[in-house]
C-alpha cells in the first residue's frame, strides 16, 4: 500500500445520521436538526484564528464545533483551514456552477493500494482509513487506476461462496480454496465506469454533468494533469452544496420544492418508470441475506430496501454491511433472514455508539428536496426510499407524480425554510420480538408502503439539467454502462 499526503476533493466525510431514543422518550434526530442548511461560513480573525488552529475546527453560532474537512487532522490541514475559508467566502459570491474544482480541494491523505495485495488486505485498508473506495495502482504513479470498493468485496464474497462464476477458472479456484487473491484481479471482474480525470481548473458545472449521469466519483488532477490531487465523490459534492446552500441563492427554489413537484424519484406504483427514473429494487424480509447480497451484485446497486409481504418498508441493507459477514464465524448470518440482519445491524450500531440508533432512510412524496438532501448527508446514503405515509392506520395515496424528471420547480419559493415534518405515523404492528432493536425501530419510526426511490444521482442530475448546460444528462447512463440488468 502506498500513502500520499495529497488533497482530497469535496467537503469531507458525512456525519452518520441516527436518532437516539430512550425508554418513553424520543430525542430529536440529527436529520431533524439538519433540515436546513448550516449557517454561512464566517471568516475568523485575530484571536479567533488562534482558537481555530488550536481546536482544529470552528464554532458555529449554536455552539457546535465544526471540524475541518480532512479525514485525519494534521498540522498542515488545520493551518490551511483559515486560508481555505477565506477563499470560500470570496468564491461563494459567485454561482456554484462557476466554482473551480481547485477550491474544493482540502489537504488530506489520498490512499492508494497496489494491485498485488490481497483482497483481505485491501478490505482492512478500507476499514482502517474509514473509506468506501481505494484507487488500485498497477504501478506507482498509475494514471489509469481502477477503484476497489464494497461492491468488489461483495462480488468476492459471492465468488468464495460459489454463488457467482467468472470466466477465470484460476481465480474461482483460489477463492473457493481460501487462497489469497490479488485485489487487482478482483476489481477487473466487476463492471465499472471509466476512471474519469478532471483538471482542477474545471468548474462544478462540468463535474456535475459527469456525477449526475451516475458516475460515483472523479479524480481531480493538477494543472499539468500529471498527478491526482484528490477524489471528488457524489456524496462529498452533495455535502459541499448542502453545507454552503445559504450562499447559493439559485438553489433556494429547488430546495423548497417537493420531490413530487420536481418529479424525481416519485413513482406511480401503477406505471412503469421512465428512462430517467430509478426502479424500486427491494427484497422481502423473509428472504436470506445471501439473496439480498446477490441481488445487489446483479443489479449493480449499493443498497436495497427490505419490505414485508404488504410492501411496507422495514429497513435498508447496504453493500457496506457486507463487512458484517467477512469472518467465518459470521457466515450463519448469510442464511438467516434479512429481517434478522437488520436487527443485528441496529444492535451493533447501538453497541458502537453506546445508545440505540435508528437511521432514517425514507422520505415522502411531499418531502422537500432540502429535507431529502439533509437525510442523504446525515445517513451517508446513496439513496432514500420513498413511502406512502401511514396516517391513522390508513395508507394515503399521494397525487400522481410527474412522469418525467424535469418537472417545473415552484417559482414562488423565495427562501430556504425548514421543511415540514413528515405526516404523523401510526404503528403498523411490531416487526420483531418485544424489546428487540427491530421492534423498537418500528414503534419509533413507522414508515409506509414503499413506492419509490431517490438517489444522489437523481438530485445531481436534476441540478445538472436545471442549472448547467448539461440539459440532456441521463441519471441512469452510468449504471447501464456498468451492465445492470435494469429493464
Amino acid at each position: 500500500m502506498r500513502e500520499k499526503q495529497q488533497s482530497t476533493a469535496g467537503a469531507g466525510g458525512m456525519s452518520s445520521g441516527a436518532a437516539a431514543a430512550s425508554p418513553g422518550q424520543r430525542h430529536a434526530s440529527i436529520v431533524e436538526m439538519l433540515s436546513t442548511p448550516p449557517p454561512a461560513i464566517v471568516v475568523q480573525t485575530g484571536m479567533e484564528d488562534e482558537n481555530l488552529r488550536a481546536t482544529g475546527g470552528e464554532t458555529t453560532a449554536d455552539g457546535d464545533e465544526r471540524r475541518t474537512l480532512s479525514r485525519q487532522s494534521s498540522t498542515s490541514s488545520t493551518e490551511s483551514h483559515v486560508s481555505a475559508t477565506s477563499c470560500l467566502s470570496k468564491v461563494h459570491t459567485q454561482k456554484w456552477q462557476h466554482i473551480e474544482l481547485s477550491q474544493l480541494v482540502e489537504e488530506n491523505k489520498l490512499v492508494f493500494i497496489n494491485a498485488e495485495i490481497s483482497v483481505e488486505e485491501a478490505f482492512n485498508t478500507l476499514v482502517e482509513h474509514n473509506l468506501t473506495s481505494l484507487p488500485v495502482e498497477q504501478y506507482p504513479g498509475d494514471m489509469d487506476c481502477v477503484t476497489f470498493d464494497y461492491n468488489d468485496l461483495n462480488s468476492y464474497l459471492l465468488l468464495v461462496l460459489g454463488k457467482t462464476t467468472v470466466a477465470d477458472e484460476e481465480i474461482t479456484r483460489q477463492c473457493q480454496l481460501g487462497q489469497p487473491v490479488p485485489v487487482g484481479r478482483i476489481v477487473k471482474l466487476t463492471p465499472k465506469n471509466p476512471f474519469y480525470k478532471v483538471p482542477e481548473t474545471e468548474n462544478l458545472s462540468t463535474v456535475m454533468g459527469i456525477l449526475g449521469s451516475g458516475v460515483h466519483r472523479v479524480a481531480i488532477m493538477d494543472s499539468t494533469s500529471s498527478s491526482i490531487r484528490g477524489i471528488l465523490s457524489q456524496r462529498r459534492l452533495m455535502k459541499y452544496l448542502w453545507d454552503n446552500a445559504r450562499q447559493f441563492s439559485n438553489l433556494e427554489v429547488l430546495l423548497n420544492s417537493s420531490l413530487q413537484k420536481l418529479g424525481i424519484g416519485v413513482l406511480d406504483p401503477h406505471t412503469l418508470p421512465t428512462s430517467r427514473q430509478s426502479r424500486v429494487i427491494s427484497i422481502l424480509d423473509t428472504e436470506p441475506l445471501l439473496v439480498a447480497l446477490h441481488k445487489m451484485h446483479t443489479e449493480r446497486i449499493s443498497s436495497i430496501a427490505v419490505i414485508d409481504h404488504q410492501g411496507m418498508l422495514l429497513g435498508n441493507i447496504s453493500v457496506t454491511d457486507v463487512k458484517q459477514v467477512t469472518r467465518t464465524s459470521q457466515y450463519p448470518l448469510l442464511h438467516n433472514t434479512c429481517r434478522h440482519f437488520i436487527s443485528v445491524i441496529l444492535n451493533n450500531r447501538g453497541l458502537e455508539m453506546g445508545k440505540d440508533s435508528f437511521p432514517i432512510f425514507h422520505v415522502y412524496p411531499t418531502s422537500s428536496l432540502a429535507r431529502t438532501v439533509a437525510k442523504l448527508v446525515a445517513t451517508k446514503a446513496h439513496r432514500l426510499w420513498i413511502v406512502q405515509p401511514v396516517e391513522q392506520g390508513i395508507l394515503v395515496q399521494p397525487p400522481v407524480a410527474p412522469t418525467t424528471i424535469d418537472g417545473s420547480p415552484d417559482l414562488g419559493a423565495r427562501h430556504v425554510s425548514p421543511p415540514p415534518a413528515p405526516p404523523p405515523a401510526a404503528s403498523h404492528g411490531a416487526l420483531g420480538a418485544s424489546g428487540s432493536p427491530l421492534g423498537t425501530f418500528d414503534k419509533e419510526y413507522s414508515t409506509g408502503k414503499l413506492i419509490g426511490v431517490v438517489s444522489l444521482t437523481d438530485i445531481l442530475g436534476l441540478l445538472a439539467r436545471k442549472h448547467t448546460e448539461n440539459k440532456l444528462v441521463d441519471p441512469l447512463s452510468a449504471r447501464r454502462q456498468r451492465g445492470s440488468v435494469a429493464r
